[in-house]
This record gives structure tokens, sequence and C-alpha cells, in this order.
């Protein structure tokens, strides 16, 4: 009896983790119009209320602005089962020329909301050392403008200086602002910490946080418990930077069927903070099914209890995406 008992305990536990491990279908959803563009690279998603706010990495200085998306609208579009493009509106950008007054200015990397209130990170390189800094604006949705404030431009310290990594996530939570670097494994960052602002951006301070190999690049909001989901990317190319270790996220489960043909990996992790920590919650990794050709996951939203929304920067090409819960 106990034999039989332990055998389908053992079976129960493998069909589990088949379940778990099954990759998740990434259905494309068109955009029309200038934000389409490849050269914007967008480069972080949000909310704004009921509108997904589409954050490019390098604005036109000539006509500076975000795109916007009715949450209504996409919902829509998934339910009809539509191929026609969905046209983002522009929301017109008041920004100083951060060209002009940060050195090497390589863009925007991430945005969140608290209220009216909108925060940024941007991203440097200069003669080789790169640096983060955090900046506040304020949303006049009325008249569909975001005005950023160059007197908030706060710098981030970086853990480490290696090519292309900064701060690359942000989060509000308990009216801190919370800001995660894209780079956070075992062998290169031994003990990785969030940095996280109080709502004027003018103190900060550190938050416990794990070792995550690859990269980590975008973040949805955290819900009532104090989760929340993370785009968690590699590409090949980078691997003598970011000289991946053991990767603990697969502990509990099983490398789907294409992450286990690929070297690349596109995945998401969910996190909880929490007593001035953050840590991996008992979520399997939700794996995308992926392609021959690596796609660079930027952005990330929660679309209600649906799923999540994700987008692309200019690798290979700009994709919004639907991604089943």
């Amino acid at each position: 009896m106990l034999n039989k008992f332990m055998s389908r305990i053992l079976i129960f536990t493998l069909l589990i983790s088949l379940i778990f491990s099954q990759e998740r279908k990434v259905v494309e959803i068109p955009l029309g119009g200038s934000a389409n563009e490849k050269a914007l690279e967008m480069s972080s998603l949000t909310w704004y209320k009921d509108e997904l706010v589409l954050m490019p990495q390098y604005i036109d200085f000539d006509d500076p602005a975000f795109y916007v998306i009715k949450k209504k609208k996409i919902s829509t579009w998934l339910e009809s089962g539509s191929s026609k493009a969905i046209v983002p509106q522009k929301i017109k950008l008041k920004v100083p020329d951060f060209r002009q007054s940060i050195q090497g200015y390589q863009g925007f990397e991430a945005v969140c909301f608290k209220g009216n209130n909108i925060y940024l990170i941007i991203e440097s390189k200069n003669e080789g050392i790169m640096k983060s800094f955090i900046v506040k604006g304020v949303i006049d949705r009325k008249n569909g403008t975001i005005a950023i404030n160059e007197e908030t431009l706060t710098e981030i310290p970086l853990p480490l200086n290696i090519k292309n990594m900064g701060f690359e996530s942000i989060f509000e939570y308990k009216n801190q602002i919370v800001t995660l670097f894209e780079a956070n494994g075992s062998n290169i960052h031994f003990e990785p910490k969030a940095i996280a602002f109080n709502k004027e951006i003018n103190t900060y301070k550190s938050i416990e946080f794990e070792n995550l190999e690859y990269r980590l690049t975008d973040v949805t909001k955290v819900d009532r418990r104090g989760r929340f989901w993370a785009v968690n990317f590699f590409w090949p190319g980078e691997e003598k930077r970011l000289k991946p270790g053991y990767d603990e996220v697969l502990e509990k489960t099983k490398k789907g069927k294409t992450h286990s043909m690929f070297k690349h990996v596109e995945r998401l992790v969910e996190y909880q903070i929490k007593n001035n920590s953050i840590k991996r919650t008992t979520s399997s990794p939700i794996q995308l099914e992926l392609n021959e050709e690596s796609r660079n996951w930027e952005g990330l939203v929660r679309l209600d209890r649906k799923g999540f929304l994700m987008i692309v920067d200019e690798y290979p090409r700009t994709i919004l995406a639907f991604v089943k819960r």
C-alpha cells in the first residue's frame, strides 16, 4: 500500500512539473503609426488608469512623445481575433534636452506612475562608464501632456560597471519608488540590492534583493500582496558580460520545449516585496515559446487576470504581444 501511495505521489508530482513547464504562446498585436518605428526602441510599459503607456528609449526631440492605447481597445482586439493593427495615440512630452545635460545620454529605460506623478529612469555611457538617473514629472491627461522636471534629476548609484547595464526597472510601493538593477547574476553581483526612493526622489535606501541570472528588464505593478512579475531575458551574445551561474529559477520546474532547443531565455519570474526585502515567490516561471531568433523583451504589464502585455525594442523589431497567465 505504501509503495502504491508513493508511486501515485511521484506520478502526481511529475504531472504537475510537466504542466508548469509548458511554454506560453506569444500573441503579437500589430502596431500601426509612428509607434511602430524601430528607431524609437520601445523600452518600457506601464498603466496610467485605463491606458497602456508605451515608452520609447529614444524619443524624437523634434516631436517628443510617449504613446498610449486604451485597455478596452486591446481587450476588444484580443476577443475579436482581429488582425488589424492598433494605432497608439501620442501624448506630448515637455522635456529638457537631456542630450545636452547628461554626457553620453542613452535614453529612457523605465517608467511608472504614482497618481499623476511620473517617474523615469535614464541611462548614459560616457568614456566606458555607465550611469543611471531617476527623474520626476507630471501627467496632464486632459491637455495630453507629460512635463518632466529637470531639477529633480538624481543619479542612482550603480553597484558595478558593465557595458549597457544599468537600473532597468521601476515600480511604486507604499509611497516608495523602487528601482532594480539589470544584472544580478551570482558570478558578477554578489549582494544585489534594490534602491528605494521617497516620492520626492531626494532620499533613498537599499532593499535586499536576490541573485537572478541573465537580465531583468522590466516589472509589473505591485499587487495587494506585494507581488509583481519581472522579465528575465538572456541573449547568448552577452554571455561573457553576464557570466551566468547556476539557474535557481529552474530548481523546481523543467525547461520548456523550445528553451531546451535554444540558448536564449525569455521568461517571467514572480517576486514579492515584504519586510524590506524582495524575494522570488514559489510560483513557477512563465516560459515563453521561443523563436530561433531571440526577442529583446523590454516592457511588461499585467492585463487584468487574463495575462500580460509585453514589448520588444528593436531586436528583431518592435513587437507588442499578449501572453496568457
